[in-house]
């Protein structure tokens, strides 16, 4: 549904980085609370680049009459995360960017984001409801 009506698509990857994984990692050693505040802390910033990079985004495509859906990410909703290796491989995201997948298709570094955000010349708006939208209804965060 998020992609209904699109024509294109933009996919990307972004990541903080080894060194967040590494202060973080050294302080579940030696301070655990400040471990869990440098994890909230890492994790906030990454989703605020993100949003920043969209809001660009959003700026630039709708000066073209273009208009992007919100952005939206391998393990939520419907898109599966085994969906993770293609769109990190079609992004060259190991070569480029340092992110790397575990065999439970975890990324490292962990504060890492992949997502998309399709493309339509319509202004439709996608009504972000929650788990009573969504029709996966095994979800253990299901409300």
């Amino acid at each position: 549904r998020n992609l209904a009506d699109c024509h294109k698509m933009i996919v990307f990857a972004a990541t903080l980085g080894t060194g967040a994984d590494h202060l973080i990692h050294k302080y579940s050693r030696l301070e655990m609370s400040r471990a869990v505040v440098m994890q909230a802390a890492a994790a906030a910033m990454i989703e605020e680049y993100c949003d920043q990079v969209c809001s660009a985004l959003k700026e630039e495509y709708e000066a073209r009459g273009e208009y992007l859906r919100p952005r939206f990410s391998p393990g939520y909703g419907d898109f599966p995360l085994e969906c993770q290796p293609a769109l990190l491989g079609a992004l060259e995201a190991g070569k480029r960017i340092g992110i790397k997948l575990t065999d439970s298709l975890l990324m490292m570094p962990s504060k890492s984001v992949t997502a998309v955000m399709g493309i339509s010349k319509k202004p439709h708006r996608c009504d972000v409801r929650g788990c009573e939208a969504c029709g996966k209804t095994d979800c253990a965060y299901r409300r």
